[in-house]
This record gives C-alpha cells, sequence and structure tokens, in this order.
C-alpha cells in the first residue's frame, strides 16, 4: 500500500509544479482577415494545451466558431498582454484589415431565489 502512494505521489509531482498562472489572447483569421479578431487577455495556467485553449475562447466567444484559423499568445502578465493585442491592432490595420477587439464574456447572473 504504501509503494503504491509513493508511486502515485511521485507520478502527480510534475503535474503540480505546471499549475503556474499565466495570461493569453487567442487571434482569428489572423493570417489573411478578412475580419481579424482578437479576444480580451485572459488567465490561464501553464498546464493548458493550445487545442484547450482554442477550445475554450470558442466557447466564450461565438464570433469565433467561423474562423478560418486561430492561434494563442501566452504572457507572463496581463500587461504584456495588452501591450501586445495594441500592438496587433495597429498591425492589421497598416494591412488595410479590420480588427475586432472582442470583450471580457459577461459574468452569468445568479438564479433568482424565493426568500
Amino acid at each position: 500500500m504504501r509503494t503504491l502512494l509513493l508511486l502515485t505521489a511521485l507520478l502527480a509531482a510534475p503535474l503540480l509544479h505546471a499549475q503556474n498562472v499565466i495570461h493569453a489572447m487567442a487571434i482569428g483569421n489572423w493570417r489573411n482577415g478578412p475580419v481579424v479578431v482578437l479576444t480580451p487577455v485572459f488567465t490561464t495556467t501553464e498546464a493548458a494545451t493550445t487545442p484547450q485553449l482554442i477550445e475554450r475562447v470558442k466557447l466564450e466567444h461565438p464570433e469565433l466558431a467561423a474562423a478560418a484559423d486561430i492561434d494563442v499568445m501566452r504572457f507572463a502578465t496581463v500587461e504584456e498582454g495588452e501591450a501586445q493585442r495594441a500592438s496587433l491592432k495597429a498591425k492589421y490595420g497598416v494591412r488595410n484589415l479590420e480588427v475586432v477587439l472582442l470583450e471580457a464574456p459577461a459574468p452569468a447572473a445568479a438564479p433568482a431565489t424565493k426568500p
């Protein structure tokens, strides 16, 4: 029994270390537009994979469901992410591509309860 617990602890240890908080942003239609879509910077962890993050932003932002290509950028701080978001908006503007800056989804309203 002790061996089983030790083995489980050893296998789970790397997973616990990969849980640092980071920030990310998704870019839809980033290659050729015609409308480039930038999500807001959101919080995630290092353990999240790119396909997992793409699935997350598609659920949170239905506008990205029809995007031809989606990429995810990761940042150490929110400020870095916001700076990159502004930079990308300007760069795509120079290429005469329309850029849509999505906003964070509103939190779901709590259901009404009877007193």
